[in-house]
This record gives C-alpha cells, structure tokens and sequence, in this order.
C-alpha cells in the first residue's frame, strides 16, 4: 500500500494552533486523501529550540501512528494481520532519516507487525508560529510518560517521591477519535495536586494527536507517539526519559504459539526500546529510554511503589483495561470501568492480589471460566491453558529467542521474570478463581 505525505498547513481555533499533515493512501479500490491534526499550542515551543532530528521524530510518529488508525487491519492485511506500507515520509532532516532507513524500517516493523518500506524526502515547515521564551520548562530533570495507566502511576508516584531536586515532567497524549485516556490522565492529576504540588510539570492538556479516520485500533504505534513527546522536553533539557511499564506487559511472553510475533503487542517490548535508543544515538542525541522496571512484575511495582497508600487510594481513577469500549461483554457490571477479561486486566488484578482493589470489573473469574466457550473468553482461555502447561526455563528461553531476544543483555533475567509473571498469574486464579477453575489448571 502506497503512502505519501503530501504538506503540512498551519491553522488557528480560537488560542490554539494545529498543525495538519495530508496524506495520500493508495487503497486497492482507490486513492485516498486523509489528515493527521497535531495541537502545536504547546509542544510547538519546542520547534527550533531542539535539533530538527527531534521535530522530525515527532512528525514522523504522528504520521506512521496516522496511517496505523487509518489502515483497517482485518480488511487490508496480507497475512490475516499484517499490512504492508510504502511510505514517503516529506520531513525536515529527510537526510538523517534516510541515513537510518533500514533501522527505521525494522523498528516500525517490529512495533506494529506490519511490513514498513520508508522513503525520506526533504520539506521545509516556514508557517510555524514562533512562541515567546519560557522558563517553565528549567528545572526539568526527567520526563516520564503517562498514559493514564496503573504503571504510569507508579512510574509517576516514584519519581515524584525520590527526586531530591528539580521536577518531573509528565508527558501525555490523547487522540480526540478514541475516549478514555485524556479523562483518566486528568482525573490522577488532579490527585496529584494535594500530594505533589511543585514535584511534577505537564502541558496544560495533554498533546493532541488525532487522526482524521480510526478504522483501526490496535494502536501498536501509540508508544512511539508518547516517546516523541517526551523527547520534545528531555532534548530541550538533556534528562532521561522514563517509560514506566512492567515487564510482564512489556515483554508479552506469547499465551499461545498462536500469539507469537506479529499478533504480540510490542509497544514497550524491551527490543521496541532497544531500537529506539540505537536511533538516538545513531543520530547523536544524548537522551537516554530507560524502563525502571523492565525485570518487574506488576504486582513487584505494587509492592515496591515508594507511595503505596497514595497509590491504592488514587487507584481506581487509573485504568488499565485494554476493552473497556466493549460494552457488550460487561456482563455482570455494565457501568464498570475495566472489562475484567482482556490481560491486561488479568495483570492489574493479579497485581492486586492481597490488597483492597476498588476498581470495577465487567465481569468476574469464575462467570469467565462458565462462558469459555464464548469469545468474550478468549484471552482468559488462553492465559489458563498458558498457566496449566510445564514450562522448563529451556522452554521459555526458546520462546524468547523466537521473539528476537537471544542478543540481549540479561537475557536470564527475562527467563525468570516469565516465570514469576506465571506465579503471579496463578495466585489471581487461586484467590478468585472457581474450584473448576482452580482444578483445570491443577492448582488443586
């Protein structure tokens, strides 16, 4: 499928401004004109007070997230998932770009599972506003994202609590086309007001990056958005940024041989960072993407949140649910705010085992286990027969490997924390969990 960026425009609604890429998309029964809007209103500061590579970076991410939304994936796929994407990138810096297109090509590749073949050409931006100089921004000493989600939280809640000096900045984004984030990334900080007042600084809203067309939502691209952000504050101040993400979630050790590769979400996998940090130093930004808590568990960030009675308080205005707009599958809570079936709610209850979690959940364990004939099982199905196999550390490395691991660093480290996630898995089964669930899986 052929993709070409064809400009950018400027335009102003009321104090803001927004910056519109146009793009052209070849489907096979036709051309296609879409748009991405971007609120520059804020983020826009940075534009020509960092290094163009990094305005570029921003851009690109926007667009490839674009064209991610825009891309039915079941209608277009070539394999029952992936697309495949040529696209001409028109963007400042094109040369840098070009220089990292084979980098560039494996990283969106292995991000969205989709086949990406990018060409880079060169395009001046001469309509951007210019903002007056700020001093806002000065006592910035690291950037965390922050998606609204329990991790984020924790990610938030633990550098807030050990930064001696200085502030963390909290870098968000939300997309108009899909609800939920921008209301959950709003409700914590507003909780955040009474508990860290002058530990933490964000845009007064969180950046908007909106396609025109949201056929899709797998989103596999949305972490790379997040990042770009972030990197507008971290290269306009040289500090880390910090992508809190447990490594369970992260590393998304595949339920089923099924699962593996391009249906495994990667959007913080450890190779996904890997590949974005050889970027940047490829193209000489001294910024460096750290994950704290990559060989964590979710329920080991519980336990060591350096806040956990602030956490467990504020918990229920975070979400972590991957469904929640699934409606149909609330079966016992219409109102809830998580689906309780998908994974990563499995992760956030499992984590929460042992504590008073007051989130709401769609449906519980035990209904789950009644309806596994039914798709609204799948994922738990999977996960239970996951938990009910032996696996050998042999087995589990094999799998990594398989994921394209077997070069990186601390690889032990991954086998074992596949192994606690199992663990953790099981006491969620073992606490919630009907006796026919508990016996399926020969916890009893």
């Amino acid at each position: 499928m052929r993709i070409r960026v064809l400009g950018y425009n400027v335009t102003r609604q009321r104090k803001n401004a927004y910056l519109h890429v146009s793009l052209e998309i070849e489907f096979p029964e036709g051309s296609r004109t879409t748009s991405c809007k971007i609120n520059i209103s804020e983020i826009g500061y940075f534009f020509g007070r960092v290094p163009d590579f990094v305005t570029s970076f921003l851009l690109m991410s926007a667009i490839v997230y674009a064209i991610d939304r825009s891309v039915y994936r079941e209608k277009y796929s070539v394999d029952g998932w992936s697309r495949e994407f040529e696209v001409d990138f028109a963007l400042p810096t094109a040369d840098i770009f070009m220089a990292n297109k084979e980098h560039i090509d494996g990283l969106l590749s292995y991000l969205t599972g989709d086949y990406w073949n990018c060409n880079f050409t060169s395009y001046v931006l001469n309509q951007l506003p210019r903002w007056r100089e700020s001093h806002y921004f000065d006592d910035v000493k690291q950037v965390n994202l922050f998606s609204g989600g329990m991790d984020s939280l924790i990610g938030a809640i633990d550098s807030m609590e050990r930064m001696i000096e200085g502030t963390v900045f909290l870098a968000s984004h939300y997309d108009d086309t899909m609800g939920g984030p921008k209301t959950d990334q709003k409700r914590l900080l507003h909780r955040f007001v009474s508990a860290y007042n002058g530990r933490y600084k964000k845009f007064s809203t969180p950046v908007l990056i909106s396609p025109e067309v949201s056929s899709d939502t797998t989103c596999r691209s949305r972490s790379m958005l997040f990042i770009a952000i972030a990197l507008q504050v971290a290269a306009y101040r040289t500090v880390d940024i910090v992508v809190p993400e447990n490594g369970s979630v992260s590393l998304n050790y595949p339920l089923s041989p099924s699962r593996r590769a391009s249906c495994s979400t990667r959007t913080t996998h450890p190779v996904v960072i890997a590949k974005l940090k050889k970027l940047l130093e490829n193209v000489g930004m001294p910024i460096n993407i750290v994950n704290p808590y990559e060989f964590m568990t979710k329920g080991e960030m519980v336990q060591a949140c350096a806040n956990r009675p602030f956490l467990l308080d504020v918990l229920p205005v975070s979400n972590s649910c991957g469904k929640r707009a699934r409606k149909q599958f609330f079966l016992e809570d219409h109102s809830a705010t998580h689906c309780g079936h998908c994974m990563p709610c499995m992760y956030r209850k499992a984590a929460l085992v042992g504590y008073v979690d007051r989130s709401r959940y769609g449906v519980s364990i035990p209904r789950l286990y009644a309806e596994r004939m039914h798709k609204i099982s799948d994922d738990f199905y999977a996960m239970l027969n996951f938990l009910k196999r032996d696996l050998t550390d042999a087995e589990i490395a094999r799998e990594l490997r398989i994921a394209g691991m077997g070069g990186m660093d601390h690889f032990d480290d991954y086998v074992q924390l596949v192994k606690r996630t199992r663990e953790e898995l099981k006491r969620l089964i073992n606490a919630e969990g009907s006796s026919d669930t508990k016996i399926y899986i020969g916890l009893c």
